[in-house]
Protein backbone atom coordinates (compact mmCIF):
# COMPACT_ATOMS: atom_id res chain seq x y z
CA UNK A 1 0.00 0.00 0.00
CA UNK A 2 1.26 3.48 -0.89
CA UNK A 3 0.81 6.51 1.36
CA UNK A 4 0.79 10.06 0.02
CA UNK A 5 1.00 13.54 1.54
CA UNK A 6 1.60 17.02 0.16
CA UNK A 7 3.77 18.99 2.60
CA UNK A 8 5.03 22.52 2.10
CA UNK A 9 8.49 23.35 0.69
CA UNK A 10 9.72 24.00 4.22
CA UNK A 11 8.43 20.64 5.43
CA UNK A 12 10.00 18.83 2.46
CA UNK A 13 13.30 20.48 3.36
CA UNK A 14 12.93 19.09 6.90
CA UNK A 15 12.20 15.64 5.47
CA UNK A 16 15.29 15.76 3.24
CA UNK A 17 17.43 16.95 6.12
CA UNK A 18 16.19 14.13 8.38
CA UNK A 19 17.09 11.48 5.76
CA UNK A 20 20.11 13.39 4.42
CA UNK A 21 22.35 10.29 4.42
CA UNK A 22 19.85 8.36 2.28
CA UNK A 23 18.84 10.98 -0.31
CA UNK A 24 19.41 10.70 -4.05
CA UNK A 25 18.50 13.84 -5.97
CA UNK A 26 16.84 13.11 -9.34
CA UNK A 27 15.41 15.92 -11.44
CA UNK A 28 13.71 13.73 -14.06
CA UNK A 29 10.19 12.39 -14.62
CA UNK A 30 8.95 15.08 -12.21
CA UNK A 31 10.88 13.38 -9.37
CA UNK A 32 12.90 15.75 -7.19
CA UNK A 33 14.44 13.15 -4.87
CA UNK A 34 14.24 9.55 -3.73
CA UNK A 35 14.97 8.50 -0.16
CA UNK A 36 15.83 4.84 0.48
CA UNK A 37 16.02 3.63 4.07
CA UNK A 38 15.55 0.14 5.56
CA UNK A 39 12.30 -1.25 4.06
CA UNK A 40 11.24 2.27 3.11
CA UNK A 41 11.25 4.31 -0.12
CA UNK A 42 10.10 7.92 -0.13
CA UNK A 43 9.63 9.62 -3.51
CA UNK A 44 9.34 13.41 -3.65
CA UNK A 45 7.77 14.95 -6.77
CA UNK A 46 8.03 18.51 -8.10
CA UNK A 47 4.32 18.97 -7.28
CA UNK A 48 5.18 18.53 -3.56
CA UNK A 49 3.58 15.08 -3.69
CA UNK A 50 5.47 12.75 -1.32
CA UNK A 51 4.85 9.02 -1.61
CA UNK A 52 5.83 6.43 1.02
CA UNK A 53 6.33 2.77 0.00
CA UNK A 54 7.65 -0.40 1.63
CA UNK A 55 7.21 -2.34 4.87
CA UNK A 56 7.90 0.74 6.98
CA UNK A 57 5.68 3.02 4.86
CA UNK A 58 2.79 3.20 7.35
CA UNK A 59 5.06 3.99 10.29
CA UNK A 60 7.05 6.64 8.40
CA UNK A 61 3.95 8.20 6.84
CA UNK A 62 2.12 8.63 10.13
CA UNK A 63 5.29 9.82 11.89
CA UNK A 64 5.54 12.72 9.42
CA UNK A 65 1.75 13.07 9.22
CA UNK A 66 1.70 13.79 12.96
CA UNK A 67 4.76 16.05 12.84
CA UNK A 68 3.47 18.10 9.90
CA UNK A 69 -0.19 17.92 10.97
CA UNK A 70 -1.25 17.27 7.36
CA UNK A 71 -4.21 15.47 5.82
CA UNK A 72 -3.06 12.32 4.08
CA UNK A 73 -4.44 10.24 1.25
CA UNK A 74 -3.84 6.52 0.85
CA UNK A 75 -3.23 5.38 -2.74
CA UNK A 76 -5.11 2.10 -2.45
CA UNK A 77 -8.71 1.03 -2.60
CA UNK A 78 -9.99 0.22 0.85
CA UNK A 79 -12.40 -2.69 1.12
CA UNK A 80 -15.91 -1.31 1.45
CA UNK A 81 -17.58 -1.80 4.79
CA UNK A 82 -19.98 -4.56 3.84
CA UNK A 83 -22.39 -6.35 6.15
CA UNK A 84 -19.58 -8.85 6.82
CA UNK A 85 -17.41 -6.06 8.27
CA UNK A 86 -19.90 -5.76 11.12
CA UNK A 87 -19.96 -9.47 11.92
CA UNK A 88 -20.69 -10.29 15.58
CA UNK A 89 -17.34 -11.65 16.74
CA UNK A 90 -14.23 -11.45 18.87
CA UNK A 91 -11.33 -9.99 16.92
CA UNK A 92 -7.72 -9.78 18.03
CA UNK A 93 -4.67 -7.90 16.81
CA UNK A 94 -1.27 -6.78 18.08
CA UNK A 95 0.92 -3.68 18.00
CA UNK A 96 4.59 -2.92 18.58
CA UNK A 97 5.79 -5.95 16.60
CA UNK A 98 7.97 -3.94 14.21
CA UNK A 99 8.91 -1.26 16.73
CA UNK A 100 12.34 -1.52 18.33
CA UNK A 101 11.36 0.61 21.30
CA UNK A 102 8.29 -0.08 23.40
CA UNK A 103 6.27 -3.14 24.39
CA UNK A 104 4.34 -5.78 22.48
CA UNK A 105 0.62 -5.27 22.99
CA UNK A 106 -2.27 -7.59 22.08
CA UNK A 107 -5.98 -6.84 22.33
CA UNK A 108 -9.10 -8.93 21.80
CA UNK A 109 -12.39 -7.04 21.39
CA UNK A 110 -15.97 -8.33 21.28
CA UNK A 111 -18.60 -6.68 19.11
CA UNK A 112 -22.24 -7.68 19.41
CA UNK A 113 -25.17 -6.39 17.35
CA UNK A 114 -25.86 -3.55 19.79
CA UNK A 115 -22.32 -2.17 19.30
CA UNK A 116 -22.49 -1.92 15.51
CA UNK A 117 -24.27 1.44 15.28
CA UNK A 118 -21.72 2.94 17.68
CA UNK A 119 -18.82 1.50 15.66
CA UNK A 120 -20.31 2.72 12.39
CA UNK A 121 -20.82 6.22 13.82
CA UNK A 122 -17.17 6.42 14.88
CA UNK A 123 -16.10 5.27 11.39
CA UNK A 124 -13.72 2.72 12.89
CA UNK A 125 -10.88 1.63 10.65
CA UNK A 126 -7.62 -0.31 10.82
CA UNK A 127 -5.23 1.55 13.16
CA UNK A 128 -2.56 1.51 10.42
CA UNK A 129 -4.80 3.86 8.42
CA UNK A 130 -5.16 6.26 11.35
CA UNK A 131 -2.77 8.87 12.69
CA UNK A 132 -1.52 8.48 16.25
CA UNK A 133 -3.65 11.46 17.18
CA UNK A 134 -6.78 9.73 15.85
CA UNK A 135 -5.91 6.48 17.66
CA UNK A 136 -5.47 8.40 20.93
CA UNK A 137 -8.84 10.05 20.35
CA UNK A 138 -10.80 6.92 19.37
CA UNK A 139 -9.43 4.27 21.72
CA UNK A 140 -10.74 5.69 25.05
CA UNK A 141 -14.24 5.97 23.51
CA UNK A 142 -14.07 2.35 22.36
CA UNK A 143 -12.69 1.13 25.68
CA UNK A 144 -15.67 2.65 27.54
CA UNK A 145 -18.25 0.91 25.34
CA UNK A 146 -16.70 -2.30 23.98
CA UNK A 147 -15.75 -5.40 26.03
CA UNK A 148 -12.06 -6.06 25.50
CA UNK A 149 -9.01 -7.80 26.95
CA UNK A 150 -5.67 -6.03 26.66
CA UNK A 151 -2.25 -7.55 27.38
CA UNK A 152 1.01 -5.59 27.47
CA UNK A 153 4.32 -7.45 27.41
CA UNK A 154 6.93 -4.99 28.64
CA UNK A 155 10.43 -4.94 27.19
CA UNK A 156 12.19 -6.50 30.17
CA UNK A 157 9.90 -9.55 30.18
CA UNK A 158 9.90 -9.70 26.37
CA UNK A 159 13.70 -9.86 26.29
CA UNK A 160 13.82 -12.49 29.04
CA UNK A 161 11.45 -14.74 27.07
CA UNK A 162 13.39 -14.25 23.82
CA UNK A 163 16.57 -15.27 25.67
CA UNK A 164 14.76 -18.43 26.75
CA UNK A 165 14.42 -19.29 23.04
CA UNK A 166 10.81 -18.18 22.55
CA UNK A 167 10.38 -16.43 19.22
CA UNK A 168 8.24 -13.37 18.54
CA UNK A 169 5.45 -15.40 16.91
CA UNK A 170 5.28 -17.74 19.91
CA UNK A 171 4.84 -14.75 22.20
CA UNK A 172 2.14 -13.30 19.95
CA UNK A 173 0.27 -16.63 19.90
CA UNK A 174 0.38 -16.86 23.72
CA UNK A 175 -0.89 -13.30 24.09
CA UNK A 176 -3.70 -13.74 21.54
CA UNK A 177 -4.80 -16.98 23.21
CA UNK A 178 -4.71 -15.42 26.68
CA UNK A 179 -6.63 -12.35 25.47
CA UNK A 180 -9.33 -14.61 23.96
CA UNK A 181 -9.60 -16.59 27.21
CA UNK A 182 -9.84 -13.50 29.44
CA UNK A 183 -12.39 -11.81 27.19
CA UNK A 184 -14.63 -14.89 26.96
CA UNK A 185 -14.56 -15.09 30.77
CA UNK A 186 -15.47 -11.40 30.95
CA UNK A 187 -18.46 -11.53 28.60
CA UNK A 188 -19.65 -14.84 30.16
CA UNK A 189 -21.72 -16.26 27.29
CA UNK A 190 -23.10 -19.77 27.00
CA UNK A 191 -21.84 -20.12 23.46
CA UNK A 192 -18.47 -18.57 22.71
CA UNK A 193 -18.49 -16.00 19.89
CA UNK A 194 -16.85 -16.42 16.51
CA UNK A 195 -13.13 -15.58 16.86
CA UNK A 196 -11.08 -13.82 14.18
CA UNK A 197 -7.29 -13.42 14.38
CA UNK A 198 -5.24 -11.07 12.25
CA UNK A 199 -3.00 -13.77 10.79
CA UNK A 200 0.72 -13.65 11.57
CA UNK A 201 1.42 -17.38 11.00
CA UNK A 202 -0.30 -20.49 9.66
CA UNK A 203 -3.20 -21.88 11.73
CA UNK A 204 -1.39 -25.19 12.29
CA UNK A 205 1.70 -23.35 13.54
CA UNK A 206 -0.40 -21.14 15.81
CA UNK A 207 -2.03 -24.15 17.48
CA UNK A 208 1.37 -25.85 17.74
CA UNK A 209 2.64 -22.84 19.71
CA UNK A 210 -0.21 -23.40 22.20
CA UNK A 211 0.48 -27.08 22.91
CA UNK A 212 1.42 -26.40 26.52
CA UNK A 213 -1.95 -24.70 27.15
CA UNK A 214 -4.74 -26.82 28.58
CA UNK A 215 -7.65 -26.89 26.12
CA UNK A 216 -6.41 -23.99 23.97
CA UNK A 217 -9.09 -22.07 22.10
CA UNK A 218 -8.96 -22.55 18.34
CA UNK A 219 -9.96 -19.37 16.49
CA UNK A 220 -12.52 -19.71 13.72
CA UNK A 221 -10.75 -17.55 11.16
CA UNK A 222 -7.13 -16.60 10.51
CA UNK A 223 -6.94 -13.82 7.95
CA UNK A 224 -4.20 -11.43 6.83
CA UNK A 225 -5.24 -7.78 7.01
CA UNK A 226 -8.30 -8.87 9.00
CA UNK A 227 -8.39 -5.43 10.61
CA UNK A 228 -9.58 -4.00 7.28
CA UNK A 229 -12.20 -6.74 6.81
CA UNK A 230 -13.82 -7.06 10.25
CA UNK A 231 -14.78 -4.34 12.71
CA UNK A 232 -13.93 -6.45 15.78
CA UNK A 233 -10.32 -6.77 14.61
CA UNK A 234 -10.20 -3.08 13.67
CA UNK A 235 -11.31 -2.15 17.20
CA UNK A 236 -8.71 -4.52 18.68
CA UNK A 237 -6.01 -2.99 16.47
CA UNK A 238 -6.89 0.54 17.66
CA UNK A 239 -6.84 -0.41 21.36
CA UNK A 240 -3.60 -2.38 20.96
CA UNK A 241 -1.98 0.57 19.17
CA UNK A 242 -3.26 2.97 21.81
CA UNK A 243 -1.68 0.85 24.55
CA UNK A 244 1.59 0.76 22.63
CA UNK A 245 1.63 4.56 22.17
CA UNK A 246 0.78 5.25 25.82
CA UNK A 247 3.50 2.90 27.05
CA UNK A 248 6.05 4.29 24.59
CA UNK A 249 5.23 7.80 25.86
CA UNK A 250 5.83 6.64 29.46
CA UNK A 251 9.20 5.17 28.51
CA UNK A 252 10.07 8.40 26.67
CA UNK A 253 9.20 10.45 29.75
CA UNK A 254 11.33 8.18 31.92
CA UNK A 255 14.32 8.63 29.61
CA UNK A 256 13.72 12.31 28.98
CA UNK A 257 13.74 11.85 25.19
CA UNK A 258 11.06 11.06 22.61
CA UNK A 259 11.63 7.46 21.58
CA UNK A 260 11.13 6.86 17.87
CA UNK A 261 8.69 4.35 16.44
CA UNK A 262 9.56 1.61 13.98
CA UNK A 263 13.07 0.54 12.98
CA UNK A 264 15.26 2.85 10.89
CA UNK A 265 18.70 4.48 10.81
CA UNK A 266 17.36 7.22 13.07
CA UNK A 267 16.32 4.50 15.55
CA UNK A 268 19.80 2.93 15.24
CA UNK A 269 21.33 6.28 16.21
CA UNK A 270 18.96 6.73 19.13
CA UNK A 271 19.71 3.21 20.40
CA UNK A 272 23.44 3.91 20.10
CA UNK A 273 23.01 7.04 22.20
CA UNK A 274 21.12 5.08 24.87
CA UNK A 275 23.77 2.34 25.00
CA UNK A 276 26.46 5.00 25.43
CA UNK A 277 24.46 6.68 28.17
CA UNK A 278 23.25 3.70 30.19
CA UNK A 279 24.78 0.52 28.76
CA UNK A 280 23.12 -2.56 27.32
CA UNK A 281 21.46 -3.42 30.63
CA UNK A 282 19.47 -0.19 30.55
CA UNK A 283 18.45 -0.82 26.95
CA UNK A 284 16.71 -4.08 27.89
CA UNK A 285 14.04 -2.04 29.72
CA UNK A 286 13.19 0.05 26.65
CA UNK A 287 13.86 -1.99 23.51
CA UNK A 288 13.47 -5.39 21.84
CA UNK A 289 17.16 -6.18 21.85
CA UNK A 290 17.02 -9.17 19.48
CA UNK A 291 16.31 -6.76 16.59
CA UNK A 292 19.19 -6.11 14.17
CA UNK A 293 18.95 -2.54 15.41
CA UNK A 294 20.99 -3.49 18.48
CA UNK A 295 23.98 -4.67 16.44
CA UNK A 296 23.72 -1.62 14.19
CA UNK A 297 23.66 0.62 17.27
CA UNK A 298 26.75 -1.09 18.68
CA UNK A 299 28.52 -0.68 15.34
CA UNK A 300 27.69 3.03 15.34
CA UNK A 301 29.06 3.33 18.87
CA UNK A 302 32.29 1.58 17.87
CA UNK A 303 32.71 3.77 14.77
CA UNK A 304 32.28 6.92 16.87
CA UNK A 305 34.72 5.64 19.50
CA UNK A 306 37.55 3.92 17.57
CA UNK A 307 40.32 2.18 19.48
CA UNK A 308 43.90 2.58 18.29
Amino acid sequence: MNFVMRPSDRQIKALLDFYRHNVKMKGENHIVAVIKDDDLTITIYDTNRVMFQGKQAEEAFFFWHDNFDLPGEVDAKKPSKTHEFYKVSIGSDESGVGDYFGPLTVCAAYLDKDAMAFISELNVDDSKNLSDRKVLELAPKLMKKIPYSLLVLNNKKYNELIQKKYNANTLKAYLHAQAHKKLIEKIDMEKRPYIIVDQFCEERTYMNYLKQFKNPIRPDLFLTKAESRYASVAVASIIARYAFLINLAKLSKKLGIKLLKGASKAVDEQASHLIKKGGMNALTHFAKIHFKTTEKAKALLDSNNPTY
